[in-house]
């Protein structure tokens, strides 16, 4: 998996926190519309103080005050994006990417997500055609709390056999066996919501076409050769202690991939720790670094 330093989602968005920090408490929906309407240069016509500009010019103004903060805008993007450069490999994006990117990223004013549009570009011209328009689009309506939403699943995704992709990994069903009295199967699983992600955060992922809707099941893992198994930079192999085993989860969609890939990895310890124990009740873990991981159960 690649490595580079995690892009982090602030939980509080920049006007709640310059409101806090300036002790400005508006008291009722009436002041907060008047004060939205002034910031904005709309509050011709509901302020005591009536103004002589005609509408045309304070459209004017008005315009040219979004024109600079746009401006603002991509210039802190371009000056994050540059601050984490460290002289890699670079390339040419696509002029057309290019120029729909900064369409874009002109109107995001939250910080957090300037970060994260910062490493958009850092990733495109350090690996042209890595982002597509698709992923820039649902990036540009996406709000701060869904990518905290995205943020959170990226640090508890892991791929694993040939494929690439990432996934959420939620549990095994094995058989039983033959003289097994009861169920045939067993299911063991982890709660994704011990790890602040519950099942309607996942339905908010789903809604934005990031993770597809069904909860899928691997193939038998077979007991010949062992299945390379990778979360967060961590590489490790399993080891099937018996037939019959089958890995659940969810599946990235491919626009969901590359939003991952952008976030960085990010261990979850809490999540690794019991995922470990819960893949060692069936098979054994080798890592690339520390031999067997051995757990009691």
């Amino acid at each position: 998996m690649e490595q580079h330093t995690p892009t982090l989602i602030e939980h509080q968005d920049d006007e709640t926190t310059k409101s806090h920090s300036r002790g400005r408490y508006i008291k009722d929906s009436g002041h907060r519309i008047q004060n939205i309407a002034k910031e904005h240069g709309l509050d011709a016509l509901i302020s005591e103080t009536k103004t002589e500009t005609p509408p045309l010019e304070r459209a004017l103004q008005r315009e040219r005050k979004r024109r600079e903060q746009r401006q603002k805008n991509l210039e802190s993007i371009i000056r994050l994006a540059h601050k984490s450069c460290k002289n890699e490999t670079a390339g040419d994006p696509d002029q057309d990417w290019l120029y729909r990117f900064f369409d874009m990223a002109q109107d995001i004013h939250n910080s957090s997500m300037q970060r994260l549009w910062a490493q958009v570009l850092k990733r495109e011209v350090t690996n042209p055609g890595s982002t597509s328009m698709k992923a820039l689009q649902v990036l540009k309506d996406m709000t701060p709390k869904e990518a905290q939403i995205l943020q959170k699943s990226a640090a508890i995704a892991c791929s694993f056999g040939q494929d690439s992709s990432r996934k959420l990994f939620v549990g095994m069903r094995a058989h039983n066996g033959i003289f097994t009295f009861g169920k045939r199967d067993t299911t063991i699983t982890l709660s994704l919501g011990s790890f602040q992600l519950p099942y309607s955060s996942l339905l908010v992922l789903i809604e934005l076409g990031l993770l597809h809707a069904t909860e899928l099941a691997s193939g038998e893992i077979g007991q010949e050769s062992a299945l390379p198994f990778h979360y967060q930079g961590k590489n490790l192999s399993l080891q099937a202690m018996s037939k019959g085993i089958h890995l659940l989860y969810y599946r990235f969609s491919p626009t969901g991939n590359e939003l991952c890939k952008l976030l960085g990895n990010k261990l979850n310890q809490q999540y690794y720790d019991q995922m470990i124990a819960l893949l060692g009740q069936k098979f054994m873990i080798h890592t690339d670094a520390t031999g067997s991981i051995h757990h009691t159960v």
